[in-house]
């Protein structure tokens, strides 16, 4: 086994983890910083990733003289969230989000102008416009803006680096962690970890996330003892299922007035709008608000959707047809360049063709509790991105996320450093690895792993409900055994996290739908928090 010493090691290389060793390295020169990426490094973790025609950062610059401040910002962010975001956190996202973008824009990144002029657009949720974008590639700008910013001041670069395990010493401190580099065994010995390991989108069979992105650094900091809340509130929204690419389906796509058809060559939205609210109400509505959530009337597009594939009317490729043959290509050309040219270039001419839209798994705005330092509550574990939660609550305005990676990932980086600055000189501690940790995923276990996509993606992404959620708890029972891979207990066990909370949560608030509990309660006004009790399983904690 290779062992690698290091003081700060930050896992995942997305903006987030970027950001975070940068600042790490910068704020502690004489600190060995490491950056594992699951992957290679520039393509690492779901910034990186290009898959929709835009893709916004958000800060109250009011660049376009439309009045906004962080006080608006603020006041979005919460109320966005349904009162389930940490105000605090709220409060320095808001607060802080233009320097870390001035800083940004210092490193090389270039967002879109116009006349020398940054634009900012407006997106859901948001009453002003405060997105800067880049096109679609607005998180590949940050992270390339990054990377040579992690390589000019010395942060230590290891790619393909899957970690799947954090060791303490007997004093109850992060001294460690565990994975595999490709095939090999790799043991780092550190002062202190960021994790910025992302969602787990991965988990469901359908999603529109890179392959890193498999919850791993929830059941990590699970087992560390760190807190996670908010685990209920995850993205799906429309994308790309034929031809088989990942690419998101949002904002000027639902303006031209799609007409969507089942496999049987039906319209079907009608039937899904309830009285006095058209067809053409839910198409508009949907055009600023991607991902499903009940806050608009949006939601009547998702669940249509959403039932035509799982009650048999699905297409070959288990979506829906999106045709759009009705616009001609100029407009195309002029409003949606970037969706028109991917398509194009997989054979579909959306002035001739449909093609096959499904509802993909995203985003997460749920996750490892943090304070403002981006703290753990786990001596020598920090985090960012969107590993964590309280940032975001039910719901975020769009263009939240990687503001969130750009502010927290300063702040962890920071005191991370600081930590282990703080212990520096401290004995390495003497690590031991369970035997069943090495064990690789067989081929029983794969069939498990897959089983468990699919049932998670039909019960667990737009329409939940306990029968649902029951017989997903039934199957995580039945597949756990000590004796299986890291890789299929942290999968197990972070399918368990989540439908806990969906089935403790017996309402219907942003991106959280109880079929069985459809409207939102008032006396829910609180976050569910989760943590491994003292048999060792998921216990929910008070709620807050």
């Amino acid at each position: 086994m290779e062992h690698i010493n290091c003081d700060v090691l930050v896992i995942g290389g997305g903006a987030a983890g970027n950001r975070a060793a940068y600042e790490a390295k910068k704020s502690h020169g004489e600190l060995i910083v490491v950056l594992a990426l699951n992957g290679k490094n520039g393509s690492s973790g779901s910034s990186a990733f290009v898959a929709s025609e835009s893709l916004g950062i958000n800060a109250p610059f009011n660049y376009m003289n439309d009045g906004d401040n962080p006080d608006i910002y603020y006041s979005d962010i919460v109320k966005t969230g349904g009162g389930l975001a940490d105000p605090k956190l709220c409060r320095i996202i808001a607060d802080e989000s233009c320097d870390r973008l001035k800083e940004l824009m210092d490193l090389g990144v270039c967002f879109d102008s116009e006349c020398g002029k940054p634009i900012q657009r407006k997106l859901s949720g948001c009453r002003k416009a405060r997105s800067l974008t880049k096109g679609g590639s607005t998180g590949l700008e940050i992270v390339n803006a990054l990377r040579k910013a992690n390589k000019a001041v010395g942060v230590k670069v290891i790619e393909n680096v899957r970690i799947v395990e954090l060791l303490k010493d007997d004093a109850g401190e992060i001294c460690g962690a565990f994975g595999y580099i490709g095939k090999n065994k790799v043991l780092f010995n550190t002062g202190s970890v960021i994790l910025a390991t992302g969602g787990a989108g991965r988990i469901f069979k359908k999603n529109v996330n890179p392959p890193s992105l498999e919850g791993d650094g929830w059941a990590m900091a699970y087992e560390s003892g760190a807190k996670l809340v908010n685990m209920e509130f995850f993205q799906v929204g429309p994308a790309v299922v034929y031809p088989k690419i990942n690419f998101i389906i949002h904002s000027h796509m639902w303006r031209f007035e799609p007409k969507l058809t089942n496999a049987k060559g039906e319209e079907f939205l009608q039937k899904y709008c309830p009285q006095g609210i058209s067809v053409e109400d839910v198409i508009h509505a949907k055009a600023m608000s991607y991902p499903f959530s009940v806050r608009t009337v949006a939601k009547y597009v998702d669940i249509a959707i959403f039932k035509q594939i799982v009650n048999g009317n699905a297409t070959e490729n288990e979506g829906i047809y999106f045709d759009v043959t009705h616009v001609d290509g100029e407009r195309f050309i002029n409003q949606a360049p970037i969706t028109y040219d991917t398509l194009m270039k997989a054979g579909i001419d959306l002035t001739r063709d449909k093609f096959e839209l499904g509802l993909l798994v995203q985003n997460f705005n749920g996750g490892i509790l943090i304070d403002e330092n981006g703290f753990t509550g786990v001596d020598g574990l920090f985090a960012a991105g969107e590993v964590t939660g309280g940032v975001h609550g039910s719901d975020r305005p769009g263009g939240n996320n990687l503001t969130d990676t750009q502010v927290f990932g300063y702040r962890a980086g920071r005191a991370a450093a600081e930590y282990a600055a703080s212990i520096k000189g401290r004995e390495q501690c003497n690590i031991k690895i369970d035997a069943d940790s090495l064990k690789d995923v067989d081929e029983k276990e794969s069939k498990i792993l897959k089983t468990a996509s699919e049932l998670y993606y039909k019960n667990m992404t737009i329409i939940r409900n306990s029968q649902g959620i029951q017989k997903v708890l039934n199957f995580i029972s039945e597949s756990m055994n000590k004796n299986n891979s890291l890789v299929l207990r942290n999968r197990l066990l972070v399918g368990k996290i989540l439908a806990l909370a969906i089935l403790e949560r017996e309402e219907s608030r942003g991106t959280h739908y109880r079929e069985d509990y459809p409207e939102i309660d008032q006396s829910w006004n609180k976050r569910i928090v989760l943590h491994k009790g003292l048999n060792g399983e998921p216990e929910i904690l008070d709620k807050e």
